[in-house]
């Protein structure tokens, strides 16, 4: 039921080979009643279409929470980021209050994203994973700074929003420190 709800494609396939199946028949019979069957098919292709638009699944709002954060940090926000973060999660508080100052991001990215949730849990926790790409230069030197690997963002909902309890950053395929990475500019592991 998921897939329905967070991939609108399935609903699309099915309704255009539904739809264009019945066109067939109505061609073919020329009757009213394969007509209202037709009818009925793109009555409920469109009815299913909006409520996979309408209805927002937990993985499609840590989609959205991954997006925006990366969103923040390219925009150099501290505020907006430590606003999705969970306030028990002092160290992730404490690496970003280290790093956004050393920093000034120019370009972020989040490709990928994949989204694990686990709702059995109180409160629900989830870990997004994607592909992260993170430009910008060190402000005390001009250095440029460029990071393009895998990330894994832990999430916990909280009052009805994502927030970020953990991360780790990935540097082929081992676990790197960021805040020692940015102030040495090479990746060092976690």
């Amino acid at each position: 039921m998921n897939t329905l709800l967070e991939n609108p494609w399935p609903i699309y396939v099915s309704g255009a080979a539904l739809a264009t199946l019945c066109g067939f028949v109505v061609f073919a019979r020329r009757t009213a009643r394969s007509l209202l069957v037709l009818v009925g098919v793109v009555v409920l292709v469109l009815v299913m279409i909006v409520v996979e638009r309408v209805v927002v699944t937990d993985s499609e709002e840590v989609q959205a929470a991954t997006t925006a954060l990366m969103a923040a940090i390219g925009r150099n926000d501290m505020s907006g980021v430590l606003a999705s973060i969970n306030p028990t999660a002092s160290q992730v508080r404490s690496d970003v209050e280290s790093l956004m100052p050393l920093v000034r991001v120019s370009g972020t990215g989040a490709g990928s994203i994949q989204v694990q949730v686990d709702a059995s849990v109180v409160p629900p926790v989830a870990v997004s994973s994607f592909r992260g790409k993170v430009d910008g230069i060190r402000i005390s030197s001009g250095e440029r700074i460029f990071y393009f690997d895998q990330i894994a963002v832990t999430w916990a909902n909280k009052d009805g929003r994502w927030l970020l309890t953990d991360y780790m950053p990935m540097h082929r395929g081992r676990p790197i420190s960021v805040v020692e990475s940015v102030r040495g500019n090479r990746p060092v592991s976690r």
